[in-house]
């Protein structure tokens, strides 16, 4: 594969990195000494829910209209440590809003940020020059936000992730593919969260802090990419989030982090490359089928910039 189209590929498959997991979950590692930085707004809306059982009802009772509104800052950062070792920081800046028939309440803060390490073993494995085989390993990590108030910027335990992701690359075709199925071990460690004691009568959404024990997840991602006249990436992305536990506990607008959710996204990308190794990108996605969990159409655009960190003599 050549380095352009191996530089060209990447910038692909980092478009979609806000919407996949904490910290990425890709095929390819980045090389030594070479960093990726991306920053993108996203929009998420929602009229309706998924309840427990699959069906949809509307998202706050009695509100016909858009009741659920998530706009959010991403900073997503890569730097080859070696060129099979990739660190990945991910931080979000959250503005969340609800409404019911009475009310409208905003929260907005640092959300829970992602650490993680992506690691090639396609050495292992003897694979071929078009084929990319890693495992990512994340660190979900709460920024301090107050956890008890709804809507909350993040469920505020600790988490972590193992994901393994194949890519291939159809090169000299200008198009690839990659797949990625991990798990989601979620602690109910609070350790840098925290809560505040509820004032009845005057903290409206202020709920009680009973710490719940949220349900593992099973993570599955599907993309591919094309690249269009050197220029335009488009692509087709499929993302499943899937608890480990059936969900049995009602979603309601004081309960807006769900202890168990399963849901499928579908959606699309694209980015152009500009001069300068700078893209950028957009990307849509729908929710076809849920559980317990919101019934949103999600947004996101962004710019992304590839450098390199090495030191010149």
């Amino acid at each position: 594969m050549s380095r352009s189209f191996r530089s060209s590929l990447l910038c692909a498959v980092c478009c979609a990195t806000v919407v996949l997991s904490a910290a990425g979950q890709g095929a390819w590692s980045r090389a030594a000494g070479s960093a990726y930085l991306k920053i993108s707004y996203g929009a998420s809306t929602a009229a309706d829910q998924f309840t427990f059982d699959g069906r949809t009802k509307p998202y706050a009772d009695a509100v016909d209209d858009y009741s659920f509104f998530d706009r959010s800052a991403y900073l997503y950062a890569e730097t080859g440590l070696s060129d099979r070792t990739t660190l990945i920081v991910s931080v979000p800046f959250k503005r969340i809003v609800v409404r019911d028939a009475a009310f409208r309440y905003q929260t907005y803060g640092f959300g829970t940020a992602g650490l993680g390490a992506r690691i090639d073993l396609g050495p292992e494995l003897q694979l071929g020059a078009n084929d990319a085989f890693a495992l990512n390993l994340a660190a979900g990590l709460p920024l301090g936000y107050t956890r008890n108030y709804a809507p909350s910027a993040g469920a505020g335990q600790i988490d972590a992730s193992a994901i393994l992701s194949y890519g291939r690359s159809f090169y000299p075709a200008p198009a690839y593919l990659q797949f990625g199925f991990g798990y989601r071990y979620r602690s109910s460690v609070y350790a840098l969260s925290q809560s505040v004691t509820c004032n009845e009568g005057s903290d409206l959404f202020c709920v009680a802090d009973n710490k719940p024990s949220y349900s593992d997840e099973l993570l599955i991602h599907a993309e591919t990419g094309v690249t269009i006249s050197n220029f335009l990436f488009v692509q087709a992305l499929a993302n499943v989030v899937w608890s480990t536990d059936a969900p049995v506990t009602g979603f309601s607008v004081t309960n807006p982090i769900p202890t168990e959710q399963r849901y499928v996204k579908v959606g699309g990308g694209l980015a152009a490359l500009l001069p300068g190794n700078t893209s950028l990108s957009a990307q849509a996605f729908v929710t076809p089928y849920g559980q317990n969990t919101v019934r949103s159409i999600d947004i996101f655009l962004g710019i992304d910039h590839r450098f390199s960190i090495r030191k010149t003599r």
